[in-house]
């Protein structure tokens, strides 16, 4: 109980502490809280500041940590400002969202997880003591649980409330309000509570706050695991060894993962590690990195493998990443006289820094790995006139798909001979490649490409534009097979039948439109749907009920002996009703 009296002055006490931190967070939360009430495409209006919001929150707090363990607070202050102008200047850097790819998440993402790295170690770049360490990291998790805690009590107290007014007094309250009260509380609550349980005085804590139920856990629970999956992966080891085969890629992750438990298992019982009187604790160390380093041979193994056969790609260069951070880690972890265990932490941050940025980052690496290699097949068709094997054509639309997907395709422009800024997806990329190739169809296919032949799709990418609605009585937004709500509690459905769209409302025909033929002529004229002016994918309809037009924002659906059948379609349907 005295907890929750202390909490107020705690939260005050946190805002005085951290002001910029505390302020960003407020901002990011009622940004969202207003766009969900606007009821617009969050990260279609405002996924920048959504990005950067978020990401602003666990750097702004390591770098304060940062600054209170730097005596000369001027030092600290422009550590700090030199970190808020990177944070603007990263935002002015990201691309609009019609032009972000799997390049500019990956980025954020890695630049998120740096970002709560750093705060496992900001306190202690300039000084080290392993009781104060240990603590700090103790108060860090701790800090997190009891926010997690408190947000989730909270925010299920109050949706209850709410939930119960709704059926008691037969009030509506929409859906929204209850996404605003959850991103109210996990943005604002949840951060002044986290923020406020940790103390000022990080250092010289002298004491180690060691306790009885952390034994528990390690003894009982994790050490009893990491032996589990040592007996595993050492059994499958003797199981390659004596059929004589190659180690599953799958095997790397389990490795990279036992490692990195076994980390943080030293890190927890270091401090008390010589004079625990349980044996497996104290020889936890060094026996851990011993055991670990047969199967460091399998672990590069299995991803020099998949590198080999397929190349680099994030993923792949990754987990070397990941695997070298390993061997270096176990390798100080034995070496070191001073077991300065914050060097774990430090060193996966410059990690996670090096792979995003420069041309020996991830995405560059990968992309001339992937842009090589597609090259390479290109030249073995010799302008079509050599068949590439199935295997190879499943590489070839697997590549193309790789770099469309990342808006890279004009890399291998050159080698191929044309432009490549036809192709709007990537999903057939490669197929629309091999097609200018070889010609519609003339080459082996694989699984994919008898996909690519028997379905199509169509998405306009053009959504977030303006559309003239005047004269119309009603707008919907709807999807095959869903519902719509109005205010006035009358539902729409729009149902398929093969050919037909067909749009309901409380189960009464509003109107059914054949736009099957109309799709079979599109895909005997063009190579894909995506190539064809949105303005085709307009329809209007005129009937006894009313006028309505249709503009089709998706569609997909599969050609087979020239029968088309839509099995998904979302569309703007805008309704003028007859007046009687």
């Amino acid at each position: 109980m005295s907890y929750f009296k202390e909490l107020p002055s705690k939260m005050n006490l946190a805002f005085k502490r951290f002001p910029i931190t505390l302020l960003w967070a407020v901002a990011g939360s009622l940004l969202i809280i207003a766009l969900i009430q606007l009821e617009v495409n969050i990260f279609r209006s405002a996924y920048k500041e959504m990005l950067i919001l978020s990401l602003g929150v666990s750097w702004l707090i390591a770098s304060q940590f940062l600054k209170e363990s730097i005596y000369n607070k001027k030092t600290g202050w422009t550590i700090k400002l030199v970190i808020i102008l990177l944070l603007i200047t990263y935002y002015f850097t990201l691309p609009s969202y019609d032009n972000a790819n799997v390049i500019t998440f990956t980025r954020w993402f890695i630049l998120l997880l740096a970002g709560h790295i750093f705060i496992f170690f900001a306190p202690f770049i300039f000084y080290w003591n392993i009781v104060d360490y240990w603590n700090y990291l103790q108060r860090i998790i701790i800090a997190i649980a009891r926010s997690i805690l408190f947000t989730t009590i909270i925010y299920l107290g109050l949706s209850l409330a709410l939930l119960a007014v709704e059926n008691l007094f037969s009030i509506d309250i929409e859906w929204k309000v209850y996404t605003e009260l959850f991103v109210f509380c996990i943005g604002i609550i949840n951060t002044f509570i986290y923020l406020s349980d940790f103390p000022k005085d990080i250092h010289h804590t002298k004491e180690l706050h060691y306790s009885k139920a952390l034994d528990v856990l390690i003894k009982y629970i994790l050490i009893p695991i990491i032996i589990l999956y040592l007996v595993i992966v050492y059994a499958y080891s003797l199981k390659i060894l004596f059929i004589w085969e190659l180690p599953k890629g799958w095997v790397s992750y389990l490795i990279s993962i036992l490692s990195i438990v076994g980390f943080i298992i030293h890190i927890i019982i270091e401090p008390i590690r010589k004079q625990h009187k349980n044996l497996i604790i104290n020889k936890f160390y060094p026996v851990l990195y011993f055991s670990l380093f047969p199967l460091f041979i399998l672990l590069f193994i299995a991803i020099f493998t998949r590198i080999e056969a397929y190349n680099f790609t994030e993923n792949r260069y990754f987990l070397l990443l990941l695997a070298i951070w390993v061997l270096g880690v176990s390798l100080f972890a034995l070496i070191s006289k001073e077991k300065k265990l914050s060097v774990l932490p430090i060193s996966l941050f410059l990690l996670c820094l090096f792979s995003i940025f420069g041309p020996w980052s991830a995405f560059q690496v990968s992309l001339n790995a992937q842009a090589n290699e597609v090259s390479t097949l290109i030249q073995k068709t010799k302008n079509g006139k050599q068949q590439l094997s199935v295997e190879e054509v499943s590489r070839f639309t697997s590549i193309a798909s790789y770099l469309k997907q990342r808006e890279k395709l004009h890399l291998i422009d050159k080698n191929i001979g044309f432009e490549t800024s036809y192709i709007n997806n990537s999903f057939d990329a490669g197929n629309y490649l091999l097609d200018s190739i070889y010609g519609r169809g003339n080459y082996k296919k694989g699984s994919h490409s008898s996909y690519y032949h028997n379905n199509f799709y169509y998405h306009n990418y053009d959504k977030g534009s303006e559309i003239n609605i005047s004269g119309y009585d009603k707008f919907l937004d709807i999807s095959s097979k869903t519902y719509t709500k109005s205010k006035s509690k009358s539902k729409y459905e729009l149902n398929i039948n093969h050919h037909d769209i067909i749009l309901r409302f409380e189960g009464n025909e509003l109107f059914k439109k054949n736009i099957g033929d109309d799709i079979k002529k599109k895909l005997k004229k063009y190579q894909s749907l995506n190539n064809i002016p949105k303005d085709n994918f307009k329809y209007e309809i005129t009937n006894d009920i009313g006028k309505f037009k249709v503009i089709i924002i998706s569609l997909g659906g599969t050609n087979k002996n020239n029968k088309v059948k839509i099995e998904n379609i979302s569309v703007y349907v805008i309704i003028a009703y007859k007046k009687i």
